[in-house]
């Protein structure tokens, strides 16, 4: 493996900046589609305007077996000014080239994207605009593993600083793989620390999650992870820490005769392994058994949402016509008989579900999400899954339902 992340870092690494060095970028966009194709992946662009011109995202796709949202492994291709960007960041970049290796004749439940993002740099613009048109297309993922900075490795004591603020021990050997994800990533955190400790018990990790999107950590808002979590969009970010770690970050002494190898091959092995958790058709009995678990957290989460709702009643910053909604929902809560009555193993929750998809997605959902949060009183992860879960579910609910519970269009 390590000859190939050296094929790799021997092409990427050089400054890649759209104005300094834009036929360098424009190159690198054109081996990473090249390399993707060679692994026989569906590629793509998705173009975007920024900076007076026109840019690309570089996508690569494995397709999954059944219609699930997949999932994204990303990773960005550009660079600062006078870098040539070895940590920065054509070592996730070689990672990323690897894991798709690693994963072609794997077969999965899900598809994964493998995406490149340009303009990292310049504020996240390629994947702020990418994560924007998910959203305008009405578009869920899985989630989105995101790859910044993954090859400075030492050993030596006090090679680690701690960024500031960061509530988590942090060692004072800069040898481990940061994990970072927000509130509503929790369940991805825990997905990717699980699989890579098991996978590569010899890669140290140490996972973060911030609250809300990680606006009172900016450090943690670093990379293109930031962007789906702007949109709403489970993420984490992987990362050795950067400048916390790295002296040459963002210098142009970020040369190949930085990089721990062996550091990078552990990387990729615990990215392949997640990946192959989340998406595998090896994990498919796991995956049936995790969406029972997910219908049964619903079910259990009714008496969160009654007392949601008869919260948001006597909030006056909820519109009326949510509100009028909002009362028949506890109407109903507080009758002494359902549809189907509960003592009916399983089919006595489907009515409450229906409740909780309809709740969700037609009221929760266009509510501010603020004051959402305000009167959640379970866990916040649960209520984004739900937010998540509802979106998909209530396209299955006729149309003339939700005009009849919401009004307008369906």
């Amino acid at each position: 493996m390590d000859e190939t992340l050296l094929s790799h870092l021997g092409t990427l690494i050089g400054e890649r900046h759209p104005v300094t060095a834009p036929a360098a970028l424009r190159r690198t966009e054109a081996y990473l589609a090249e390399q993707f194709t060679r692994l026989g992946l569906d590629i793509s662009t998705h173009p975007f305007k920024a900076l007076g011109g026109t840019y690309r995202n570089v996508i690569a796709e494995k397709r999954g077996q059944s219609p699930f949202p997949p999932l994204i492994i990303a990773a960005h291709y550009d660079t600062v000014e006078a870098s040539p960007g070895a940590d920065d960041n054509a070592s996730a970049l070689a990672v990323l080239l690897e894991v798709a290796r690693s994963l072609r004749g794997v077969p999965m439940t899900r598809s994964v994207r493998f995406i490149a993002f340009c303009l990292e740099e310049e504020n996240l613009l390629g994947s702020l605009a990418y994560a924007a048109s998910l959203q305008t297309a009405n578009e869920e993922i899985c989630g989105a593993i995101v790859m910044e900075c993954v090859g400075y490795a030492r050993s030596e004591e006090g090679s680690q600083q701690k960024p500031p603020g960061v509530p988590v021990a942090v060692p004072t050997v800069g040898d481990f793989l940061g994990i970072v994800g927000n509130a509503a990533s929790a369940h991805l955190v825990k997905a990717v620390e699980a699989a890579a400790n098991h996978a590569v018990p010899d890669l140290k990790t140490i996972s973060l999650v911030v609250p809300g999107n990680g606006e009172l950590l900016p450090d943690t808002r670093r990379s293109d992870h930031a962007a789906f979590w702007h949109y709403g969009y489970p993420a984490v970010m992987l990362t050795d820490t950067a400048n916390f770690r790295n002296p040459h970050y963002h210098q142009p002494t970020d040369t190949l005769d930085t990089l721990n190898l062996a550091f990078m091959e552990q990387v990729a092995r615990a990215v392949a392994a997640a990946a192959i958790a989340l998406c595998s058709t090896a994990q498919s009995t796991a995956e049936r058994r995790t969406g029972v678990s997910l219908w049964k957290e619903a079910a259990l989460t009714v008496p969160h949402l009654a007392a949601l709702v008869a919260n948001l009643l006597a909030d006056r910053r909820v519109p009326a016509q949510a509100k009028a909604t909002l009362a028949g929902v506890v109407a109903y809560l507080a009758m002494p008989f359902d549809l189907i009555p509960d003592f009916i193993p399983v089919l006595g929750y489907l009515d409450d579900l229906v409740l909780v998809v309809l709740v969700f997605d037609g009221v929760v959902n266009q509510i501010d999400e603020a004051i959402v949060a305000e009167y959640w009183k379970g866990d916040p992860a649960t209520l984004q899954r739900l937010r998540a879960m509802s979106r998909r579910a209530a396209r299955f609910v006729p149309g003339w339902i939700k005009r009849k519970l919401f009004g307008g269009k369906d």
